[in-house]
């Protein structure tokens, strides 16, 4: 600006004012945006006086470009500037303004504006600091704020796991009693009202399973009634036909009366492996344990197969030895018979059938081998299922059940044992009873 001003006077060209006009204002728009950034009185006061100069300045050598006009011509007569500070020598501070006028009055003015930014940055330097002590402010209440939420979220924390764990617990535990077949004690979930609801529902599960365990009881009592007497007497009918209590018979009829006392004794085989079965499956089994000989059990479940045996030509050999284990009699058993059942089942005529019995320190061992088909490699793993029939079955031989291995197999994990196969049987297939020689809670008790 004070080029173009210097230029100005100097030259007296319109297009150079032209440039100052711009820059004028230029100029006092700055200030304006300054004045308004600085509200505060000993910042405005430098600010009005450099704007005040400055605006003088323009219309003084605006009054040399454009004449005074009177009141009625088209622009108002232009206001009379202030008089400019007169320079060094006395010269007079109307008229043109000389070089030496413009040289005092831009160095007054570069004064004023140094004077504007040293408050501005003094301005500036203030906020800065209010603004890192708010920071500063804001930061400690934030660290004390985490300070105080640790133990408030530790609070909550324990809160939610006691009021969330809890009825989780509670559902987890109705779930297992369902599992286990204890229905006699009913499920009652407290907390939130969607784990209340769950609750609810297991209860009406709980009541379901209740009455559908009376059907299926009351439909065991009902077979066990309906079916078993009228074979019993079938049994005895025949029994008496082969031993002649009712008159000599004949070869074809004695034959015939074997024939109808041998599947007397199937059929209630298979109906009492059904009614087991069911049992096992609405509960899990009792055992009444008891001191048991395995040897003792093996021959008396070869004394109710021997007819079996004998019309088949089979020759047992026994490899037994003092083999005593606490159990439940009667589950054994029916283990064992089942087992022996399926060795002389699929038994070839003439062929040899192999039972042998140990004891190793705490476990009980019980093998049953027969000469046989053998049970195929992709049938090892299903032979227990309840139901399945293996691809090889015996001619001549009523269809089983499918039951006999699945019910053996729950009884001997009711007592803590495995019913298996044995890998590289030679001929025929084997099974291997394991079953520890004293019952789990016993042995604690004795401990």
């Amino acid at each position: 600006m004070e080029r173009t001003a210097r230029q100005f006077v100097l030259l007296g060209d319109p297009a150079l004012f032209d440039v100052y006009r711009e820059n004028h204002e230029q100029f006092q728009g700055l200030v304006e945006r300054l004045a308004r950034l600085n509200p505060e009185p000993a910042h405005q006061q430098p600010i009005a006086a450099i704007g005040e100069r400055e605006e003088a300045l323009y219309r003084r050598l605006r009054s040399f470009v454009v004449p005074p006009l009177t009141a009625s011509g088209p622009e108002p007569p232009l206001v009379a500037a202030p008089p400019l500070p007169a320079v060094e020598g006395g010269e007079p501070a109307f008229g043109p303004p000389s070089q030496e006028q413009l040289g005092a009055l831009f160095a007054d003015l570069r004064t004023l504006a140094d004077g504007i930014r040293a408050n501005s940055s003094e301005l500036i330097d203030r906020e800065v600091d209010v603004l890192q002590r708010t920071a500063a402010t804001a930061q400690q209440w934030l660290f004390w704020m985490a300070i105080a939420l640790i133990p408030l979220t530790l609070v909550s924390s324990g809160l939610f796991t006691v009021l969330i764990s809890r009825p989780v617990r509670q559902v987890n535990q109705a779930i297992r009693q369902l599992g286990d077949g204890r229905f006699e004690q009913p499920i009652r979930v407290r907390g939130p009202d969607d784990l209340r609801a769950v609750g609810e529902r297991l209860e009406w599960l709980r009541q379901r399973l209740i009455e559908l365990e009376a059907q299926k009881t009351r439909f065991l009592r009902h077979v066990s009634h309906e079916l078993k007497t009228p074979l019993t007497a079938i049994r005895e009918s025949g029994d008496l036909l082969r031993e002649e209590t009712v008159g000599p018979l004949n070869a074809e009829q004695r034959e015939i009366a074997e024939i109808l006392t041998d599947s007397g004794r199937r059929l209630q085989g298979l109906i009492e492996d059904l009614i087991d079965f069911s049992r096992t499956q609405s509960q899990r089994p009792s055992l009444n344990a008891e001191s048991v000989s395995a040897d003792s059990l093996v021959d008396a479940v070869l004394q109710d197969h021997k007819p079996a045996i004998r019309s088949k030509a089979l020759a047992v050999e026994l490899d037994t030895g003092q083999c005593e284990l606490t159990a439940d009699r009667g589950k054994l058993h029916t283990v064992i018979d089942n087992l022996v059942s399926n060795a002389v089942r699929f038994s070839p005529e003439g062929g040899r059938l192999r039972i042998a019995t140990a004891q190793t320190g705490h476990t009980a061992t019980i093998e049953v081998a027969d000469e046989g088909p053998g049970i195929p490699e992709d049938d090892r793993d299903r032979i227990f299922e309840a139901f399945y029939q293996g691809r090889t079955q015996p001619r001549g031989y009523v269809k089983g059940s499918g039951l006999g291995l699945s019910i053996a197999r729950e009884y001997v994990m009711a007592h803590g044992g495995r019913l298996e196969v044995v890998e590289g049987h030679e001929r025929g297939a084997c099974l291997r009873i394991s079953l520890p020689r004293q019952l789990p809670a016993v042995r604690e008790q004795r401990e």
